[in-house]
Formats: structure tokens, sequence, C-alpha cells
């Protein structure tokens, strides 16, 4: 067994951030569930520029994998039985011996599963009710098996081992997301050997690099590391892949800035490369060889946009970013953060739309979850493309 960092995660998500489509679910689903973690932040930090080789990530995307030791399983509900035991959710496989190993659940895979299974909002009820005490439990776990025993369904079970949140001295099997059969298994370390055998990445120095139990995501600089500028706005191709079924295949373009780490991708969905997880993985794999040169000029048009907006103004910048946020729908916490974030020190000052652009940017990074990150981030780019579609004579006026 490789040793405790590869499976340790770096620092554990504590659901206060969860991903979009599991936003609902109460405290006590993140401590009866495995929640989100992430097992690697690598590269550079605030203010401080600290560049990756693309094949130092790939090794290390190798020895979790090895230490993870990922299995398959093709079963239908009918033969999984769910309990919810002692504050723990777990799953087992029926074997023709009776019930196989005991395995956590994540909470990805028990979104997946009570979406395919259970009537709206039924996976959210059962946990509330499984907090109710052990009769709570023992309803929950009859409920689910009501529903579960006439699905006979053939479905992709994706399971890892990993360290019990509740005893990291123990390494146990962990149940992390449910599939169709037509899901493809597109994996992390297929996909960063294929942007390593894709000239245009290879020798890209690699800006941030982050693993989390749904996803990867490698930010690369499209300059050498000896270019990039403090606070200068930087040309880059961001890439993800989640072995989860949460986020399809991914690159786009985007600018990134050294001072919080800030990100910007692009706004154009014709320039946002997505392969789903579906049909001959050959099909992902040549797509990510074939989008980078493209992304390239898109990252520029990101970058002049960018530069652009530094020279609008807004005549409230705060009331101005909280009706774009309220647009949006970001949650209250997320706008009030965005909206201080006007006047940090790293914020460009003068209440311009790139100001504006820097301080959802900056709030972004608070986020422990990827996916949330990436949706703050994405408010950003979109905000700043209306600023700039809006502004008149390069000053955006705001309604009373």
């Amino acid at each position: 067994m490789p040793n405790d960092m590869t499976l340790a995660p770096t620092s554990a998500v504590n659901g206060t951030t969860p991903t979009p489509a599991i936003r609902d679910q109460e405290a006590v689903a993140v401590a009866r569930l495995v929640p989100e973690r992430i097992f690697a932040a690598k590269g550079s930090q605030k203010g401080v520029l600290t560049t990756l080789h693309l094949e130092a990530v790939r090794d290390h995307i190798a020895a979790f994998v090895a230490a993870q030791r990922p299995e398959e399983y093709d079963r239908s509900f009918s033969n999984m039985h769910l309990s919810f035991d002692g504050g723990r959710v777990f799953a087992q496989f029926l074997t023709p011996n009776g019930l196989g190993e005991k395995m956590l659940v994540h909470r990805t895979a028990y979104s997946q599963m009570s979406s395919n299974l259970l009537p709206n909002r039924g996976g959210s009820f059962l946990l509330d009710q499984a907090a109710l005490g052990g009769q709570g439990e023992k309803l929950s776990t009859l409920s689910w098996a009501t529903f579960a025993r006439k699905d006979e369904r053939p479905r992709m079970f994706r399971t890892v081992m990993t360290r019990d949140p509740a005893d990291s001295r123990r390494v146990v099997r962990m149940l992390r997301s449910q599939h169709s059969k037509g899901y493809t298994a597109y994996d992390n370390l297929r996909f960063l050997n294929d942007l390593l055998d894709t000239a245009e990445t290879r020798d890209l120095p690699v800006l941030q690099y982050h693993l989390s139990d749904g996803a990867v995501r490698i930010r690369f600089a499209l300059k050498p590391g000896n270019e990039i500028e403090l606070q200068k706005p930087t040309p880059m191709i961001e890439a993800w892949n989640s072995e989860t079924a949460q986020r399809s295949v991914g690159m786009t373009a985007g600018v990134w800035k050294l001072i919080c780490t800030n990100g910007l991708s692009t706004w154009e969905k014709a320039n946002d490369w997505r392969w789903r997880h579906a049909g001959n993985s050959e099909r992902i794999s040549n797509g990510v060889r074939s989008a980078v040169e493209e992304l390239r000029v898109t990252s520029n048009g990101v970058l002049t946009a960018y530069n652009s907006a530094l020279d609008i103004a807004i005549d409230n910048a705060a009331s101005w970013l909280q009706q774009e946020l309220l647009r949006e729908q970001a949650p209250a916490v997320f706008t009030a953060s965005a909206v201080r974030a006007l006047t940090d020190e790293t914020t460009t000052p003068g209440g311009l739309l790139a100001s504006a652009v820097d301080a959802v940017t900056l709030a972004a990074q608070d986020a422990d979850d990827l996916f949330a990150q990436a949706e703050y981030e994405a408010f950003a780019a979109r905000i700043m493309r209306r600023g700039l579609a809006n502004a008149r004579d390069g000053r955006i006026l705001v309604e009373a």
C-alpha cells in the first residue's frame, strides 16, 4: 500500500459548500456519508508563483490510483443492500453466500442513487428520518429496500479504497458513484496520459493542480513561467475530468492572475470543449488532443475582454455587483463575500468592471468544493460579458 498521503485528503470539505446537485441536503448528510474531500492542491498559491510539470501531476495521480484500487460492478438495486446504521450509511452487494463487503457511501453516490431510485427529495427524507434515532434508521433502511427490491435494471457502481473519515487508521472500500450502463469510464490517469501525449500541452507549465473525490482540475499557463507577472492577467487553459459523472471531460480557455490565483474562463459555449462519458472513449482522447490550438486563440479573446473591463467605470460598483449576483441566483453569503472583496487590496481599484470581476473570482477562492468554485467563477465571466455589452461611453449606469 502506498504511503498515507495518497489516500489522506489535504483538507476535508465540511459540507458548507456542497456541489449544486446536492445543495439541498442537510448537514446530517455529511455525517452519515463520506463528504467531498480534496486530496491535492498543488502549484501557485496567493501571490507566489509555483509551476509544476505535467509528468509530476500524472505520477501523483498514478500513485493515488494504485492506493485506491478502484473496482467497478454491474449490479442492480435489487441486488444491493443499503442500510442506515449507527449514524452512517453502508452499502453491500448480495452474493450467493449472503451480504458481501460492507462499504461506506460517498455523498455523490447517495445523491445519484437516490435520484434514480426514489421519488423527488426521497434521499433527503430518508436521511432526515434516520436522524431521528435507531427506529428512524430502521425505517429508512426498510423504505430503501422497498423501492430497491423490484428494480432489476443493471447499473454501474464504482468503488475505491479510502481512509474512513471516522477513523483514519482504517482503510475500507467505499461506493463512490453510480452510473447507467451506457457510461464510459474515462479515468483521470488516462486523461493525464492523453494530455502528455499531446504536443500542445505536454510542456506547458502547470499553474495549479487540484484533485478531489469528484474531479481533477489542471490549469496551464500559455506563456513561460518567467513571463508571468504579479497582478497581470495570464492566458490559460483549464482542463477538467470527473470520474463520478459530475462534470464532462472538458477544456476551456480563460485568464488567470497571480494575486489570489483567480481564474476566469471563457463564457462562449462554442469555445468550451466538452466530451460526455459515453460511447467510445477513444473519441474523448482524440478530442482532447485536437482542442488545444483553438483554445489558445480563445484565451487571447478572454484576455482582451478583461483588459477592456479595465477601462469601464461603474457608478456604484457594490450596488451593481449585488444586482448582477442576484440575477445569477448566487447564495446570499457568497454575494456578501464578493461585495466585501471589492475593497480587498488585491482587487483592481477604482470601482471598475474589472474590479467587480476580480471581486467575484476572489470570493470564489473560499469555496472548498471545486464544482462550487467553478460555478462562482462562471458568474464572473457572465458578469463581465454583460458589463461589456451594457457599458456606454466607458461607464455602467446603475438604476436607483
